[in-house]
């Protein structure tokens, strides 16, 4: 075929991942694709966002992976946001939540979430999404212990959700340092057999650091 200038081409409908481009490699012609150059980029510190297209619920003690907000990370050191919106059908029964890495590397961990509890008085917020429009307190963990079907984030207050049926934020910080390749996982529990969930929307973002 002859050599057509790049300008006379015909433009691409969409940018796809499949996409493959012309490159010189040590002075040799080879293609690369669109996705090769962005899993090059993530290994730089690109951001890996994966998002929950489909809710995940639950009605049992025993945890499930939310499989949509899973990433596989190769050796190296991240950190990383679950930014999840949890919902509970039931007052008081609160979504249990716990990260779990299947290779060689321990997450280190910040939880938070709205609690609407007065107690606290010298930590006032206002937390509409929590029915209490007066007060309220961020609160949270520390956490580096890895679970699966046993989440061992959560709250357990008996005035934890008083809310039902709605979008409350919860957050989840932390690093991982990897030294052998694996998947970082969120499972999800309710604290008792009454439906709880992680909505549509909830996301994860992964940044690689060294």
């Amino acid at each position: 075929m002859a050599d057509t200038k790049i300008s006379a081409l015909t433009a691409a409908t969409v940018a796809a991942l499949a996409n493959e481009l012309a490159i010189n490699e040590a002075g040799t012609s080879k293609k690369l694709t669109v996705q090769q150059i962005k899993d090059l980029l993530a290994t730089l510190g690109l951001p890996r966002v994966t998002r929950l297209n489909t809710q995940h619920s639950i009605s049992s003690t025993t945890g499930t992976e939310v499989t949509d907000l899973s990433q596989t990370l190769e050796a190296g050191t991240y950190t990383f946001k679950y930014s999840l919106l949890v919902r509970s059908a039931t007052a008081t029964v609160s979504p249990l939540l716990g990260v779990n890495f299947t290779g060689t590397g321990s997450p280190r961990m910040h939880f938070r979430f709205a609690d609407e509890s007065a107690a606290l008085t010298a930590e006032v917020h206002t937390m509409s999404d929590q029915g209490a429009t007066a007060f309220g307190f961020i609160s949270g963990m520390a956490n580096s212990v890895e679970t699966t079907t046993a989440p061992n984030m959560g709250s357990t207050a008996t005035n934890a959700v008083s809310a039902t049926a709605t979008d409350i934020l919860v957050i989840i910080e932390g690093i991982i340092v990897v030294t052998a390749s694996g998947d970082l996982e969120l499972w999800h529990s309710s604290e008792t057999a009454t439906a709880t969930s992680v909505e549509v929307g909830s996301s994860l973002v992964v940044h690689r650091t060294a």
